[in-house]
């Protein structure tokens, strides 16, 4: 009978796969528990304890992630530090961090609006030709797996923040934008370059949009564009909520309660 070496125990291309997985997946859990004391340092043996890893297996992890410079590690001391390899793939273009400034000036605003209504609240800027989502607040979590997610990018015209952005625009640019991503609009849910335009409309008319569960179906959301008071635009807010919960009258209470906080930082709608 011809060895084909199925029968030998040795280990298939899917079996080698999920074992690298796995191993990613191990040393990804190794920065936070180094992030939380990058103050002082750790050392192997509290990375491993706190991983659940026998030592030599955090070892050998935690040397990958050196070599990867995402960790330091001093030979005198044995303790390890975040590298300096993490902090540049943390200000890489596009990161979220880059956007700390207007992030820590609007926080105050989005933690009161997410306190006054209940509901997710999101806080996207302009990035290219998407947006960014930046920081978020409330139980952002319990809507859907869909919703929107620090970090996350989208093309302007999808989602409600997307929206305010994209209507805030000159209006030429804006309807050059809705052109060019006709076509990708159709991979979100039931969005097509007709809503977006309506969403536009309704910004220009009211200064607030609503995507009235386009994209996910029973969650919607209420969003306005934010300017600086020199009239740039800087961001868009927008206010995530299951369909029930947005109400012709609820949506303008929810507007007012986003316009009354983003003026306390000096900012506008």
């Amino acid at each position: 009978m011809t060895d084909t070496g199925l029968e030998t125990g040795a280990p298939s291309a899917a079996d080698s796969a999920k074992t690298a997985e796995t191993s990613l997946a191990k040393a990804i859990r190794l920065l936070p528990i180094v992030a939380a004391r990058n103050a002082t340092g750790v050392s192997l043996s509290t990375v491993a304890r706190k991983a659940n890893l026998k030592t030599a297996t955090a070892r050998r992890l935690l040397q990958g992630l050196v070599e990867g410079g995402l960790l330091s590690f001093d030979p005198y001391s044995k303790i390890y530090t975040l590298g300096i390899g993490l902090f540049d793939l943390a200000g890489a273009p596009g990161s979220p961090r880059q956007f700390d400034p207007l992030r820590m000036e609007l926080r105050p605003a989005l933690s009161e609006i997410a306190a006054a209504t209940g509901e997710a609240t999101f806080l996207s800027v302009p990035f290219g030709d998407e947006a960014l989502c930046i920081d978020a607040a409330g139980e952002t979590h319990a809507l859907c797996a869909n919703t929107l997610q620090v970090g996350a990018r989208r093309p302007l015209g999808v989602g409600a923040g997307s929206a305010a952005l994209l209507a805030a625009l000159p209006e030429d640019q804006c309807d050059r934008q809705i052109a060019a991503n006709a076509d990708i609009y159709s991979r979100y849910g039931e969005l097509n370059a007709a809503d977006v335009r309506r969403m536009v409309r309704h910004w220009r008319e009211h200064r607030w949009l609503i995507n009235a569960s386009i994209i996910i179906p029973d969650v919607g959301a209420i969003a306005v564009a934010v300017f600086d008071q020199s009239g740039q635009l800087r961001a868009a807010i927008s206010v995530a909520a299951l369909k029930s919960r947005l109400a012709p009258k609820r949506r303008k209470e929810i507007v007012s309660v986003m316009t009354r906080a983003i003026a306390r930082p000096g900012f506008t709608t």
